[in-house]
């Protein structure tokens, strides 16, 4: 015990290495029988340090998490030992007597390392649980505080081990024996005189998070009682309306927040919105909860009017002043009324409080406030990540409030729009006279969040240019910042999809947006930045900003440096798009910009996440601040900007090679320090940046030579899942670079290994085999018979997967690599498949699908590869082939006879894709649409429910794999893998250049028939039909198709 104590006391120990041996002796330890009971009863004992029982409840979860299950992949992955089989019984007797021993702060890695248990043991291995559990429970009085809360908390990780998947039916029988008991100690506390202490909360908060996972995913009969649902929703009601006695909370508004009572309040709150949003709403129901129609019937017409009268009189006191309310409690008021908007019944009872709701409760929740000045003055990156990110400000009042009035507009516009835009025009015409900057503030916030409405309903589409001129732009110079920025944020949403009709009026606005780029206030100037990429679209602002397009980016990067987020990177990008001539000459300048932003910023993250792993696991958890520092999210995005910028400056100088190789000199090393230093989240986009620098320069550099191998070093060890991501380069290599292949048999070896290597790697699947199959086909179609010695290795990979029995983009490319290998080597190909014992199921399978492949490189390699059999000297032809030649030569006719609509169909895609134009500028009404065909009023049925009834049909689907392959049975999904007009994994000809494009094949037939004796002797036997089509086929001319925009590539 002593040797473990002093074990776990040094894993606090501020010196590194002491800290790393540490860890390494427990490593040791975990093997010998006793370690982990030991380890609790450390927890257990209070003559032991409190920091030392912390560590060691940490140690006990982690070590239970990875290794009680024998057969975990974690315990597998961290080499670690498994935990005695003599451990178990022990471990499983201690934990619940550790629960109501231990301290509260360390109750939480207690629970958790109970839950671990539960998930795997329960019921099998501990059938006795849950009369342990009520036991702790006692009478159901919550007289014992102490042995009550463990039970309660027990009892809660029982109840999460199954809220998702409950195989084993635990839920219904642990509902009817447990909720009741819990019913019973909550109802007991409510009616104490100590109901309003933190210790009554406690277990009152327990109690309601037990509740609200028992109906995470489904109602058992036990909820839908009635019995049971009455006396429930009347408790949780009472929660809600409990009125705590001050004394016993803390007098701070964080403090209180964070209170016991507050917490069980909120889940209280919640329970009651997922017993109406999920259940409890008929006309809102999926179709695989149709089971719970007769509930949501009877929900929706008694419990949900009930619960709404509770809400909006809680409402009304927040609004008087008589009562404080938690800013998650007012979310989940409003996100219950935001989902009683489209239900008629609750829409008719909430329609009458709509005014009071919107101008006294909603509207100053989405007002500046005191907290936003501090979090400005504190963190202005914070302020703006919090103001742009929806997800960061996902919870709070502001984000709820928001919710509501895009609810009410986009649900309910004929009873709702007016309303609310009668109470914006009136804070906007009385500010400055009797509203504040705040309400002016949050008018223009109002706005912003109604853009889509506005932009389209015909009372507001027409003034939103004299709305901006006169209440908007103004604000851009206000005096007030938060002014400034909402301003500029409403341009942002407002200014590129609107007409301005004044000329005068856009210059103002765009005059008062490029004053914003120099505010002295970092949020305003990247809301700005944000405005620029919307007004961007009109070309009287592309004019007015060309001159100065250089200076513009300059301030762009400033601030990219300064706040370190991925907001800023739309603007840079839209500037880069439209002044791409005027950037060229301080491309370069640019370009060593991001790349010093990036290695500053990369460089940050590598010492944050190395400093996490210097201090050791137990104390890096019980240090919360260097958890925030791994994570360095914002740095990241950052990052990504900077390379997805870089990206876009290349392909500026897409036609400027000069530009090109200067650029290569930067970029190149940014990509190589990502790849050594193993930065996998960057590897995407890094392969991105060499792609066009291959592309577009059409030459292989000495430097790019370098790149080619250490991309090759990374795909062997760290980077094997990024063969997808790396094609685009590897195939730009082999085409530009075909002489170096051709000479150099390294080069030849590294690209071959790569291909063997995604091949037979297990850890790879079908789209990194395909993938490796595409490499196959550039390497064999460009290099040619310089691949000879690789054929029969590559034709050998390749048939397993011709095994399939459906037409699959696996089976189809590996067909067409074995035909690509034909084209040009079709002696050892041929020689490979006798070898294998294949050739005649190949070309059998071949001949079957044949019209499954419609795309004109396709069609060419399969012409290029019979012409060449068909050609071959008798001598070189084996025999199984010879006797196939005359399905061989119709093979080719039928393959031949459809090219030439495979080459108009390449040709219409390939104008397409030039000549498609983003619309979105044009769009002033974005995706909202203004339904008056019904009754302003009725049930609402629209999108979301068509995505509610997708998901449930995609949840219906994964479980019904998940059971077939619990019960070793065989998942068999409708998927339609034939389709002749679509092929998910291959991406439009129009982008896709093959060396097979050129080569001429109609020629080639003519050429065959004409000088081949034994194709002659073919020919002349087969069917009229046949005949017929033989000579249509062979008047066709080789109609090349047209080269992609600089892919003048010549064949190698």
């Amino acid at each position: 015990m002593d040797a473990l104590y002093q074990c776990l006391s040094h894993t606090l120990d501020p010196n590194p290495n002491t800290r790393k041996a540490a860890e390494l002796e427990l490593r040791k330890l975990e093997a010998h029988p006793g370690m982990l009971p030991s380890a609790l009863q450390l927890v257990s004992r209070n003559d032991v340090d409190l920091s030392v029982r912390q560590a060691t409840t940490i140690y006990i979860k982690n070590r239970i998490r990875r290794a009680w299950d024998a057969k975990s992949a974690a315990l597998a992955e961290l080499k670690q030992s498994p935990i005695p089989e003599a451990d178990y019984s022990p471990v499983r007797e201690a934990l619940l007597p550790t629960l109501v021993s231990c301290p509260p702060q360390l109750r939480v890695h207690i629970n958790a390392s109970l839950g671990a248990v539960v998930r795997h043991d329960f019921p099998e291995r501990w059938p006795k649980l849950v009369d342990e559990v009520k036991e702790l429970l006692g009478a159901g009085d919550g007289s014992d505080v102490t042995r009550v809360y463990a039970g309660l908390a027990a009892l809660l990780e029982i109840f999460r081990a199954f809220k998702w998947r409950d195989e084993k039916n635990i839920m219904a029988p642990l509902c009817e024996s447990s909720l009741p008991i819990v019913l019973n100690i909550v109802r007991s506390i409510l009616g104490s005189s100590n109901s309003s202490s933190a210790e009554a909360g406690s277990l009152i908060y327990l109690a309601c998070k037990i509740y609200k996972t028992s109906i995470s995913t489904n109602l058992t009969a036990y909820h839908q009682a009635d019995e049971n649902i009455v006396p429930w929703g009347q408790t949780l009601l009472q929660i809600v309306q409990k009125e705590v006695d001050p004394s016993q909370l803390p007098s701070d508004d964080e403090e209180r927040e964070k209170a016991s009572w507050w917490k069980a309040k909120k889940w209280a709150y919640f329970s009651l919105n997922k017993l109406f949003t999920k259940f409890g709403n008929p006309s809102q129901l999926p179709s695989n909860m149709k089971k719970y129609k007769a509930f949501a019937e009877k929900f929706v017409a008694s419990f949900a009017p009930e619960i709404l009268k509770v809400y909006l009189a809680q409402v009304e006191g927040k609004v008087n002043g008589k009562v404080w309310i938690s800013d998650r409690a007012i979310y989940l008021i409003l996100t219950f009324m935001s989902e009683c908007v489209r239900a008629k019944s609750t829409w008719l009872l909430l329609k009458p409080h709509l005014g009071t709701l919107v101008e006294y409760f909603a509207f100053p929740l989405i007002c500046h406030t005191e907290a936003d000045d501090e979090l400005w003055e504190l963190d202005p990156t914070d302020f703006v990540r919090t103001q742009l990110d929806p997800m960061d400000d996902y919870g709070s009042p502001r984000a709820a409030a928001a919710n509501l009035f895009q609810v009410l507009v986009q649900k309910r516009m004929k009873g709702a729009f007016m309303p609310i835009l009668e109470f914006l025009t009136n804070v906007l015409n009385n500010y400055p006279a009797s509203k504040t900057p705040a309400q002016k503030e949050g008018a223009l916030n109002l706005i912003k969040l109604l853009d889509d409405a506005m932009l389209s309903h015909p009372s507001t589409a027409p003034s939103l240019e004299g709305l901006l001129t006169q209440h908007v732009v103004p604000d851009l110079r206000s005096n007030h910042r938060f002014l400034r920025f909402r301003a500029a944020d409403v341009v942002a949403a407002l200014g590129g999809k609107m007409s301005w009709k004044d000329s005068k009026s856009l210059e103002s606005a765009f005059q008062g947006i490029m004053a914003t780029l120099e505010d002295p206030e970092i949020p305003v100037r990247v809301q700005g930045a944000n405005a620029i990429s919307s007004l961007i679209d009109h070309s009287e602002v592309q004019e007015a900003m060309a001159p100065n397009a250089g200076r513009l980016m300059q301030e762009l990067l400033k601030l990219s440096d300064e706040v370190e987020l991925d907001v800023l990177t739309e603007a840079k990008s839209r500037v880069v798009d439209a002044f791409s001539e005027e950037l060229l000459p301080f491309s370069t300048k640019l370009c060593e910009q991001l790349a010093q932003s990036y290695f500053r910023l990369m460089r940050s993250n590598i010492e944050a996440a190395k400093k996490a792993e210097d201090m050791g696991s137990v104390a890096r958890e019980m240090d919360p601040s260097v958890l925030e520092d791994r994570g360095e999210e914002d740095k990241m995005f950052a990052a990504l900007s900077c390379l997805s910028t870089m990206y876009q400056v290349l392909s500026s100088a897409e036609h400027r090679p000069d530009i090109l190789a200067q650029l290569e000199k930067i970029v190149l090393p940014v990509v190589q320090f990502t790849l050594q230093e193993n930065l996998v989240e960057m590897f995407d986009d890094c392969f991105d940046l060499t792609d066009v620098l291959t592309f577009y320069q059409k030459r292989i550099s000495d430097d790019m030579w370098g790149n080619f191998r250490l991309m090759y070093q990374t795909f062997k060890t760290s980077g094997i899942d990024y063969l997808a991501e790396m094609l685009a380069t590897f195939d730009n290599v082999i085409t530009y670079g075909s002489q170096a292949f051709e000479s150099n048999a390294e080069l030849r070896h590294i690209i071959f290994d790569i291909f063997q290597t995604a091949m037979t790697s297990e850890q790879l699947g079908t789209s990194d085999h395909i993938a490796a199959l595409k490499l196959a086909d550039v390497f064999l179609l460009v290099l040619k018979s310089h691949m000879q010695e690789a054929v029969p290795a590559v034709i050998n990979l390749a048939l397993p997967h011709l095994a399939d029995g459906q037409v699959t983009p696996l089976r189809k490319w590996a067909t067409l690599v074995i035909l690509d290998a034909l084209c040009f080597n079709t002696v050892p190909a041929l020689q490979a498949l006798e070898a294998a014992q294949a050739t005649q199921a190949f070309f059998a399978s071949v001949l079957t699908i044949i019209g499954k492949f419609t795309r004109v490189n396709e069609k060419k390699v399969i012409a290029a590869s019979f012409l060449s059999i068909l050609g071959l000297d008798p001598a070189q032809t084996p025999a199984t082939v010879q006797q196939g030649q005359p399905a061989l030569l119709v093979g080719l006719l039928q393959n031949l006879v459809s090219l030439p609509k495979a080459v108009q169909k390449a040709k219409e895609e390939q104008e397409a894709f030039e000549n498609l134009e983003d619309e979105s500028g044009d769009n002033i009404s974005g995706s909202f649409q203004i339904d008056d065909s019904k009754d302003a009023d009725d049930d609402v049925i629209d999108e979301d429910n068509e995505y509610l009834e997708l998901l449930a049909r995609e949840g219906d689907r994964m479980r019904a794999r998940a059971e077939a392959q619990a019960a070793g049975q065989d998942f068999e999904e409708e998927v339609d893998y034939g389709s002749d007009d679509e092929d998910d994994d291959d991406e439009g000809e129009m982008v896709y250049y093959s060396p097979m494009n050129q080569v001429p094949v109609f020629e080639g037939l003519r050429t065959l028939l004409a000088n081949n004796p034994r194709v002659q002797q073919i020919a002349s036997s087969l069917p009229s039909e046949d005949q017929q089509l033989l000579q249509n086929v062979s008047q066709f001319k080789d109609e090349e198709l047209p080269l992609p925009p600089n892919a003048d590539i010549p064949v190698a």
